[in-house]
């Protein structure tokens, strides 16, 4: 029996991390969404590491935070471990990264979806999509026969589109995780609307029992939770300088140890018993998270490998081993773990698995995410090929915004790689595809010295108050965040240095030379001291964010390089306004043989896009410039 049909503007299908981005952007932008998931309790859960954020990945977070976004208040409100990476290097290229509390991650991300007005939460399972008489989405049908329509539908299926787990040789399950069914129908669907699939696979480690460890012989890696936050809206700005609330949960420490030689050799001699090395699996994995059974064959000189014990949460004694992802058969992988030092007395309570799923090659989509062969549906997350939580969540925003744009009928986003790692990894998966899951680093972008992870605020603020993202108490807090960069650089500028409390700190810097009287900014240009350790011996600007005093400290320190990448942004951004018409580009005789292949089996919107694109030269750059002009001539 068929049940009534609901209306919505648009229809989210999954509930991870891609999902939930995607509804919450959908919803903020003024659309009425559904968020479809099989089951609900699972809405936010974390699939594999328990860990949000690193090199370019804490990047993102804080850009989908600035966005209205929900991961960086969800990490904050979950994290049990705080690391600034790169401390040992310049502010320019510090990380943020967070372990997680699994359940307090996965309820702070369901509470704040709940919350999100515009947005309901459906349990069901996707069966096929919806079509109208003119061939555009119309909705999603489940499979207990009910009916969600919608001008717009977001796909965020991560793994489970024909997913299948193996572990060993001989055990293989469908699923797209451990102990949940995969979705078939609705990738049988892909082919009838004219996407091309194909299959990727990724992996997940055992977990053990923390209390089975010999912490004795590990080494302990504390917490780092200082000043820190992902989020710039949760906690500020007065509660925060008060110190009357408790900005995260208690804080537990990682442990590190190295799987040796005995673990080569044994890896070595049970190869064959790998479900990827014995032939169970075809499919390509990512290059940057390999198995254990990778890292032994690709790297076979190497003497050990590092591996990280992180916490699972609060309430359980259970651990991650990171750095162990496999797919060889049970037994094996307990006699491995008893291998490394410390854990030789391990129980393992959850074993590896490899899993292999249906991806769609991202060259089959626009750069609003929407799928070149039909009106109105929209993909982001793994099933575009990319591998991680934060690049899945990104995506998700991206779609999200554009869904809601399409229903509304609304001016699409499109972010620029000048602007954003957003930007830059939409970018990189239309116009270059993927060949191995696709996951994002500072050196895929060009402009990575003014795009951080500490002005991500600044960067993509104004692009959140023209799309109308956030809410009035948001914009009242990013306010007071923004104004503090500004007055941190004036009250440089203004106080001078140095009274004999600053003497010592000076001295240490090598700044014996300089006179009294020397305004902090003049002192903070020659890169030996931080502006915030200037500010400390002066007694001033306590009361400023002190993520805005970093900021600040790296535009007065390194201005002239910014002002020389911000010129290269500016000319990108430029060629991003020059939209390509739907050219003949066999036909374009000037531009070279290779150039116009790739133009034509990418067929990019913009002259920007057609830039990023290998094998389109700057030659061919300026041609098609006037082979524009001879078409519009006609």
């Amino acid at each position: 029996m068929r049940h009534s049909a609901q209306d919505f503007d648009v229809v989210v299908i999954g509930g991870g991390h891609a999902g939930t981005e995607a509804a919450v952007a959908a919803a903020r932008r003024g659309a009425r969404v559904a968020l479809l998931t099989t089951t609900l309790e699972t809405i936010g859960q974390l699939s594999c590491n328990p860990a949000m954020g690193g090199v370019a990945k804490g990047t993102v977070i804080r850009e989908i935070d600035a966005l209205g976004g929900v991961m960086g208040r969800a990490t904050d409100l979950a994290a049990i471990q705080f690391r600034m990476l790169n401390r040992g290097k310049g502010p320019a290229v510090w990380a943020p990264r967070a372990q997680v509390d699994r359940g307090l991650y996965r309820r702070a991300v369901r509470r704040a979806v709940e919350a999100q007005p515009n947005l309901v939460t459906v349990q069901g399972t996707a069966a096929k999509l919806l079509l109208n008489g003119g061939g555009e989405v119309a909705g999603v049908e489940t499979t207990d026969g009910a009916h969600l329509k919608a001008r717009a539908v977001v796909i965020c299926t991560g793994t489970f589109l024909r997913g299948r787990i193996h572990v060993g040789t001989t055990l293989s399950v469908s699923g797209g995780r451990a102990g949940e069914a995969a979705t078939t129908e609705l990738a049988e669907q892909f082919a009838d609307l004219g996407l091309t699939t194909a299959r990727f696979k990724t992996g997940t480690p055992p977990r053990i029992d923390g209390r089975s460890v010999d912490y004795a012989r590990l080494t302990r890696q504390e917490s780092e939770i200082e000043d820190f936050d992902f989020s710039w809206s949760a906690f500020w700005p007065t509660s925060r300088r008060r110190g009357t609330e408790t900005r995260h949960p208690e804080q537990l420490p990682c442990w590190i140890t190295f799987a040796g030689a005995e673990v080569k050799a044994l890896v070595q001699q049970r190869l064959h018993e790998s479900a990827m090395y014995g032939g169970a699996i075809g499919a390509r994995g990512p290059r940057y998270c390999p198995s254990i059974e990778d890292k032994i064959v690709r790297f076979a000189d190497a003497e050990r490998h590092q591996i990280f014990l992180e916490p699972e949460g609060l309430d359980t004694a259970e651990l991650y081993v990171n750095g162990l992802s496999t797919s060889l058969p049970a037994e094996i992988q307990l006699e491995m773990l008893r291998a490394i030092p410390g854990l030789e007395r391990t129980v393992m309570t959850r074993a590896g698995y490899a899993i292999e799923y249906d991806y769609v090659p991202p060259t089959q989509l626009h750069p609003t995410l929407a799928t070149r062969a039909l009106a109105g549906l929209f993909l982001a997350g793994q099933v575009n090929g990319t591998t991680g939580y934060e690049e899945a969540g990104g995506q998700g925003v991206v779609a999200g915004l554009n869904s809601a744009a399409h229903a509304l009928g609304i001016a699409p986003v499109v972010l620029g790689r000048e602007s954003s790692y957003l930007g830059v990894l939409v970018d990189d998966l239309v116009t270059r595809g993927v060949d191995e899951p696709y996951r994002l680093f500072t050196s895929r972008s060009e402009f990575r010295l003014t795009v951080r992870q500490d002005n991500a605020l600044g960067r993509l603020h104004p692009t959140a108050l023209a799309l109308g993202l956030l809410t009035g108490e948001e914009r009242a807090c990013a306010g007071p965040r923004l104004d503090d960069e500004a007055r941190a650089t004036t009250l440089a500028q203004e106080t001078t240095i140095f009274p004999p409390q600053a003497a010592e700190l000076l001295a240490q810097a090598g700044e014996r030379e300089l006179a009294y009287g020397v305004p902090i900014i003049e002192v903070a240009r020659r890169q030996k001291v931080s502006l915030g350790d200037l500010f400390k011996a002066r007694a001033v600007g306590s009361d400023l964010h002190p993520e805005a005093v970093i900021t600040a400290d790296l535009e007065i320190k390194y201005s002239g390089y910014f002002i020389r990448e911000r010129k290269a942004a500016d000319r990108l951004r430029r060629m991003g306004e020059v939209p390509l018409p739907d050219l003949p580009y066999a036909a374009l005789r000037t531009i070279s043989v290779e150039a116009r292949q790739k133009l034509a089996a990418r067929r990019p919107a913009t002259l920007a896009q057609a830039a990023t694109i290998p094998g389109v030269s700057p030659a061919d750059l300026q041609n098609l410039v006037l082979e524009i002009e001879r078409w519009r001539r006609g």
